[in-house]
C-alpha cells in the first residue's frame, strides 16, 4: 500500500526551507497520489531565495523522465481562494502574454500544483541576480547580458500593457471581491474568511530586535520615521490601517480591472532564447488595474539589491545609524537603490513608460481613476515586502537588517517631504493636466 501523506502543501513548504529531504519524501507522496500516471520515484527540489512562498524542483519518472514542478501556497488559502480563480494561464496566452503552460495541474485550493516539461532555462531572477553580483563585486555590468535583459523586459512590459489595455473594464466590485490577487495583499492583512492574518502571524505584539535594543512592533508602529533625512508623516501603525481600507475591494461600488498574471515578479519569469517567458500564474484572472503590476514593480525594482532576499549578504556593507526620540525613529543608512543596483532604476524607467504611464492616463481618461489612487499604490507596494517575509524574524534578519527593511517599507508606504524614487515614480506617472 502506497504511504499517504498527512501534511499540507503548506506544511511542506515550511519544510522545504528547513528539512528539504523530509519534505521531497513528502512532495513524493503527494505526486503519486495526485499524478499517478506519471509514475514519479523521485522528487529534487531547488533552493531558490526568491522561492518566498513557493517550492520549485524537478521530479524523476521511473523511466528516467524528468518534470519541473512549482507550487504556491499562503496561509489559509483552502478556505479564501475560489478553484476557478486559479490559474488560468490559457486566458493569459489567448490574451496576448508569452506563457509556459503547465502539462500537468492540480488546481484544488490547498492543493495547487503544477507540473511542466523540464526546464533548464534561468528565471529573470537569477539572470539579473547575476549582473546584481557583478556590479557589488566590481562596479560594472557585463553590458552585453545587461542589454539583452532590458530588451526581454521591455518587450515583455510593452506586450502586457497591450493586454490590460485590450481587456480593461470597468465592473461592479462584489463581482472582484474574491480575486485571487488579494490573497497577496488585502487578505494577509486582515485575514479574510477566518484566516489568521500575516500581520498577526509576523509582527503583533512580537519583539523587534534593533541594533541597540528590542521593543515590540506594537510600540515600534505608533513611531513616525524620518529616514536620510526625508520625513514621512505616517506611522507603520497609519500605513498598515490606511492599507487594510484603500485595498478592500468593496469601498467603492465599481472598480476597473484587467486581465493579468499579478504576480509577475522575476521569480515567475523564465529567460529562453533572449526573450521573457511567464509561469506559475497562481493569481491569474481579473483583477484590480492598479494591483495587476504592483508586484512586478515591488519586487523586480524596489526591492533590491539583496536586503530582502539576502539580508545577511550586505552585512560587511551596511551601515545604518538610528535613534528615537520625539515620538521619531531617524534612521540613516547607505543602501539606496540608485547608488547600489542602477539596472534596476533602467527597469522601474522601462515600467513607468510601457507599463504605468499608459495605463493610468487610459483610466484618468475614461474617468475611472479614483482620486486617492496614487495612496492605493503607495499602500499596495509596502505590502510587498512587509507581507512577503518576516522582516523581524531573527533567524533570518539581523537587527540591522530588520531595521533597514522595515525602513524600506515606510520609504514605499509613506509619502515624504522630499523626493525620492517613490516620489519620482509617482510623479512620473501621473498624468499632466
Amino acid at each position: 500500500m502506497e504511504a499517504s501523506t498527512s501534511k499540507t502543501l503548506f506544511e511542506i513548504s515550511i519544510l522545504a526551507k528547513y528539512t528539504p529531504k523530509e519534505a521531497a519524501t513528502e512532495i513524493l507522496i503527494f505526486v503519486k497520489q495526485t499524478f499517478p500516471q506519471i509514475n514519479a520515484v523521485k522528487i529534487k527540489i531547488n533552493q531558490s531565495k526568491v522561492s518566498l512562498n513557493s517550492v520549485n524542483g524537478f521530479i524523476v519518472t521511473a523511466d528516467g523522465k524528468e518534470y519541473f514542478f512549482k507550487f504556491h501556497t499562503e496561509e489559509g488559502e483552502e478556505v479564501s481562494l475560489q478553484k476557478n480563480e486559479y490559474y488560468q494561464a490559457e486566458e493569459l496566452e489567448k490574451a496576448g502574454l508569452p506563457m509556459i503552460s503547465p502539462i500537468y495541474e492540480s488546481t484544488e485550493p490547498g492543493s495547487q500544483f503544477l507540473i511542466y516539461e523540464k526546464i533548464t532555462a534561468l528565471t529573470a531572477f537569477d539572470e539579473f541576480e547575476k549582473e546584481e553580483n557583478r556590479y557589488k563585486e566590481t562596479g560594472e555590468y557585463d553590458e552585453t547580458h545587461k542589454t539583452e535583459l532590458l530588451k526581454a523586459e521591455s518587450k515583455i512590459t510593452a506586450q502586457q500593457t497591450r493586454v490590460y489595455l485590450a481587456t480593461l473594464k470597468l465592473i461592479q466590485s462584489e463581482k472582484n471581491e474574491d480575486a485571487a490577487l488579494y490573497q497577496l495583499f488585502l487578505n494577509r492583512l486582515v485575514g479574510r474568511h477566518g484566516g489568521e492574518p500575516r500581520l498577526d502571524i509576523f509582527y503583533t505584539n512580537q519583539d523587534v530586535k534593533l541594533p541597540e535594543e528590542t521593543l515590540n512592533f506594537n510600540e515600534l508602529a505608533k513611531l513616525r520615521w524620518v529616514i536620510n533625512g526625508v520625513e514621512f508623516p505616517e506611522s507603520l501603525e497609519d500605513i498598515i490601517e490606511k492599507a487594510k481600507k484603500l485595498l478592500n475591494p468593496n469601498k467603492n461600488e465599481q472598480i476597473p480591472v484587467v486581465l493579468g498574471h499579478g504576480d509577475c515578479h522575476n521569480g515567475n519569469k523564465f529567460f529562453i532564447d533572449g526573450q521573457f517567458k511567464f509561469f506559475d500564474p497562481a493569481f491569474a484572472g481579473w483583477q484590480p488595474a492598479l494591483l495587476s503590476f504592483i508586484k512586478s514593480t515591488a519586487h523586480n525594482t524596489f526591492l533590491h539589491p539583496f536586503w530582502l532576499y539576502d539580508p545577511k549578504s550586505i552585512e560587511d556593507d551596511l551601515e545604518i545609524h538610528y535613534e528615537i526620540k520625539d515620538g521619531k525613529i531617524i534612521v540613516d543608512h547607505n543602501w539606496d537603490l540608485e547608488d547600489n543596483a542602477p539596472i534596476r532604476t533602467e527597469v522601474l524607467k522601462l515600467q513607468i513608460e510601457n507599463v504605468w504611464k499608459p495605463l493610468i492616463k487610459t483610466l484618468k481618461e475614461k474617468g475611472w481613476l479614483p482620486d486617492d489612487w496614487q495612496e492605493y499604490i503607495r499602500k499596495a507596494l509596502f505590502c510587498c515586502p512587509f507581507l512577503v517575509y518576516n522582516l523581524i524574524d531573527p533567524s533570518k534578519y539581523p537587527p540591522a537588517q530588520s531595521l533597514l527593511a522595515l525602513s524600506k517599507c515606510v520609504e514605499l508606504g509613506s509619502k515624504g517631504d522630499k523626493l525620492n524614487l517613490l516620489e519620482y515614480f509617482i510623479e512620473q506617472i501621473t498624468p499632466k493636466e
